[in-house]
């Protein structure tokens, strides 16, 4: 983190969002919940040389799908990213104005956002990849699609892998039909 963003991190305080890493030397990372929702941005203030940069790199997501996909997995929860969205604005200097005008609009942008129509979107057959794979996973269980689990479940069982990267393993799809049995 650099003097410039340092200095702007208190001033998002100020705004009401919470620092996440304020003492390692990473980009500050901030975040904003209201119940199950919750925003984090990644601020990135750089000099150029007429000007100053500051970037936010927003993530809006869910606690609790955060918390079933840590559930399945096995971890503690972490933010699972469902729509993300990036914001600049360019000054001389970046001071109390720009970083209230971007902070606004960056809460306007989390608000118009629809967690549950980017969970169900998940729902879809996952791509190829581990990451998907696991929020697809994720997504099911969410819904309280106990069905489909458990139709990965026995297929699994057979010694077929539905095109699932190594890292899905029986254990997580088992984990994840506890989860949507409670949840349906």
């Amino acid at each position: 983190m650099n003097v410039l963003e340092t200095k702007a991190l208190e001033i998002f305080k100020v705004l009401d969002w919470k620092a996440q890493r304020e003492s390692r030397p990473d980009d500050a990372v901030l975040s904003l919940d209201d119940g199950d929702c919750e925003l984090r941005a990644v601020v990135q203030i750089r000099q150029l040389p007429s000007e100053q940069k500051m970037g936010l790199s927003l993530s809006a997501g869910s606690k609790d799908i955060s918390r079933i996909i840590g559930a399945i997995v096995g971890e503690r929860a972490s933010h699972e990213i469902l729509l993300q969205t990036r914001l600049e604005k360019r000054s001389p200097e970046i001071g109390l104005k720009e970083i209230e005008d971007i902070s606004k609009e960056a809460i306007i942008w989390w608000r118009s956002q629809d967690n549950l129509a980017a969970i169900r979107a998940l729902t879809a057959p996952p791509p190829s990849t581990g990451l998907p794979q696991l929020m697809h996973l994720g997504a099911l269980a969410y819904l309280g699609d106990f069905n489909t689990l458990i139709d990965y479940q026995q297929i699994f069982q057979k010694g077929k892998r539905l095109n699932f990267v190594p890292m899905i393993k029986l254990e997580m799809i088992d984990r994840a039909i506890d989860i949507a049995v409670e949840r349906a």
